[in-house]
């Protein structure tokens, strides 16, 4: 094989790792993005009384032309990430968890942070020496609640990360917005 052949060949390899990688990012960003939302509709009534609730929430991923939008620092009461992206997607951070149990705050950098599209990858490496895979989505979050579907009160879209945490036995949805 001549040397043009083999870098035509090598080229044409390239560019199919880089799409499938695309595919990839864009199907865990869609499963992350189901896995945000949620839907809880109660009704209990007791004698004269009715009480309904109801709340829906979803989210839209956000895919920013320049990845280096995405810098800035994310946070809500126990968590924070303050992160910082290059144009190439390549990104650097670091923050604090908290368990539920005792409130403790484990502090945490991030090692190979990448975006792809809206998808957020790294390891979360703490203080302690453990480390977590790590995956959120840039996304617009929506909070629609009130006493039923066709009755909402009130309508909130934010702008942050979402993400699943999840430690020993149980997982939570967290939003990280943008401060």
């Amino acid at each position: 094989m001549s040397k043009f052949t083999l870098l035509v060949l090598f080229v044409f390899c390239l560019g199919l790792t880089s799409a499938a990688y695309a595919q990839n990012a864009q199907a865990k960003t869609d499963a992350l993005i189901a896995a945000l939302a949620k839907t809880k509709y109660k009704k209990k009534e007791r004698k004269d009384i009715s009480i309904e609730i109801y709340i829906d929430i979803k989210s839209e991923a956000v895919v920013k032309s320049n990845p280096s939008e995405y810098s800035g620092v994310y946070e809500v009461e126990g968590y924070r990430l303050d992160l910082r992206v290059n144009s190439d997607g390549r990104a650097e951070g670091s923050g604090y968890d908290s368990l539920l149990e005792n409130s403790r705050k484990l502090n945490f950098t991030l090692r190979d942070a990448r975006i792809e599209g809206a998808l957020l990858t790294a390891t979360k490496v703490f203080e302690n020496g453990e480390t977590k895979q790590f995956e959120a989505v840039f996304n617009n979050r929506t909070v629609a609640t009130g006493k039923n579907p066709n009755e909402i009160e009130s309508r909130d879209t934010k702008y942050g990360l979402g993400f699943i945490q999840s430690y020993a036995d149980w997982k939570s949805r967290i939003f990280l917005e943008l401060r």
